[in-house]
């Protein structure tokens, strides 16, 4: 198996933040959701995600340099 890399790690935090983009950009607003309280689970899940994805590579990345 493919061992987990700093780029695999970025890539994961590039793709979050496209998908952040993705939805502010284009979805909310076709939604009329920027600016309202609708969008408000899509940044708590959204900064769940990140979080996780964090701690999961960062552990990841520290078992690999050990």
């Amino acid at each position: 198996m493919k061992s987990f890399s700093f780029f695999n790690w970025i890539t994961g935090f590039v793709i979050l933040l496209s998908l952040d983009f993705l939805f502010e950009g284009l979805i909310f607003e076709i939604l009329n959701w920027n600016g309202t309280t609708k969008n408000d689970w899509f940044f708590i899940m959204w900064w769940v995600f990140v979080l996780i994805w964090f701690v999961y590579g960062a552990s990841k990345l520290f078992k690999n340099k050990s």
